[in-house]
């Protein structure tokens, strides 16, 4: 690897660590039934799609796990009291996803780290190093969201 490309690496892998160290400390102040940060982005997004009745293995697959790991997070969110399992009729087999208040509740705070984590953020940088970030972070995004060309 190039120093830079070394650098690039750090950077991520350190990057990665700090917002989700952070992003634990936030739900640790949370109060209620603790919340991990893989349970977070499953209430989150259940919250997204706005309480349609979504397949559990489509909601698995948009959060890239599997249905079981899917089935096994939300029986723990369940059992937390942050989400309610419905059957409704006349398909039993079909399972509605909803969000508790207590969920509701942790979603928007967790809502307002996300936004302070931005602004002070953004609070730090002139506005063409934001440009240059938000451009660099679509990229970033796109390079790890596309699938790779084929060789």
């Amino acid at each position: 690897m190039t120093p830079q490309e070394q650098q690039i690496n750090a950077f991520l892998v350190d990057v990665f660590h700090d917002v989700l160290r952070l992003e634990e400390e936030s739900l640790r102040r949370l109060g209620g039934k603790r919340l991990s940060v893989s349970e977070m982005h499953v209430l989150e997004a259940v919250q997204q799609r706005g309480g349609s009745d979504l397949p559990m293995r489509q909601l698995a697959a948009g959060l890239g796990v599997t249905a079981g790991t899917l089935t096994t997070a939300v029986k723990t969110l369940e059992r937390k009291g942050y989400l309610v399992r419905l059957r409704p009729l006349p398909d039993k087999r079909r399972v509605v996803l909803r969000l508790t208040e207590p969920a509701r509740r942790a979603l928007e705070a967790h809502a307002r780290f996300h936004e302070a984590l931005v602004r002070q953020v953004s609070a730090r940088l002139t506005g063409p190093e934001l440009d240059a970030l938000c451009q660099a972070l679509a990229r970033l995004h796109s390079f790890f969201t596309e699938p790779p060309p084929e060789s």
